[in-house]
């Protein structure tokens, strides 16, 4: 396969926690996302890889939607480990969590001043002047986003992906899901589109330079149909599958993992690189 080159001048980080939820750390931020159990697929307070980082670099937890298997309310118990630290949530979350963030309310676990908690509805943004960050649409309920950290850029697709179903539809919702997806597809090539003539963005005009997407075989037939076609209409330099862990029985997970890992059904042959990160606690480090 075809290496995409690029100089990068800095190092970063990816570390796969579990499902869906990473860790990706750049020079000047750590950003979290849609942690739901640690790498040992048991709840935890807080993941180890997380648990090793400074407590005074700057950290990102990121919820995409509110679907057990991509929010732990345990996130806002990692406040009192880190001095900077900002969540940035999905609407439908952050109905959920009023009684974390309001200082009156009586619920006596951890809670989080609202300063430091981004709500997010689809097609909204916000930025401190470290991380921009673009809530963009998902076919499911929710946000994926395209973060900019350091001039690189990321996106975590949350749960948007091309949820077909084929050997179990009929034939209009195949075609619903299949044209739902394309209007998300298109929504992420505008933003980049827009990111690129904005003067004061750094990072590389139309390109993602850390993809998170879900390849999974529970869709059935033509599983991988989403990440092929996000791979050949954007420029991804960097592409992670996820999505491959919510079957936690030890045989299911296993094929589900191999099936994420063929990367031949979807991968561009032409640009960029798939990295399939499925095992825990496993990490790929780019060069400085």
């Amino acid at each position: 396969m075809h290496r995409f080159l690029f100089e990068v001048h800095f190092m970063v980080r990816v570390t796969y926690i579990w499902h869906d939820c990473f860790l990706v750390e750049t020079p000047s931020a750590s950003l979290v996302f849609d942690y739901w159990l640690d790498g040992d697929a048991l709840p935890a307070k807080m993941p180890r890889e997380v648990a090793d980082l400074p407590s005074d670099k700057p950290l990102y937890i990121f919820v995409s939607h509110g679907h057990k298997d991509h929010y732990n309310p345990a996130i806002f118990g990692w406040a009192s480990r880190f001095a900077d630290i900002r969540y940035v949530v999905s609407h439908d979350v952050s109905k959920r969590i009023r009684h974390i963030l309001s200082p009156t309310s009586v619920y006596s676990g951890p809670k989080v001043s609202p300063e430091r908690v981004w709500c997010l509805r689809r097609n909204e943004s916000a930025s401190d002047g470290r991380v921009s960050v673009f809530a963009l649409p998902s076919t499911d309920i929710g946000n994926s986003y395209m973060v900019e950290v350091d001039g690189i850029r990321i996106f975590h697709a949350g749960d948007l992906n091309a949820w077909h179903w084929k050997d179990e539809s009929t034939h209009e919702e195949i075609n619903k899901a299949m044209g739902d997806y394309r209007a998300c597809l298109r929504d992420v090539e505008a933003m980049l589109h827009n990111r690129a003539a904005d003067a004061a963005c750094s990072c590389s005009p139309d390109v993602i330079d850390y993809c998170f997407f879900p390849v999974d075989s529970r869709i059935g037939t033509d599983y991988f149909d989403g990440a092929q076609m996000l791979l050949r209409r954007i420029d991804v330099r960097r592409f992670f599958p996820m999505h491959i862990a919510v079957d936690l029985d030890p045989e299911t997970l296993q094929r589900r993992r191999e099936d994420a890992m063929r990367v031949e059904l979807y991968a561009n042959p032409d640009r960029g690189e798939v990295i399939p990160l499925l095992t825990p606690h496993s990490s790929y480090t780019d060069p400085e």
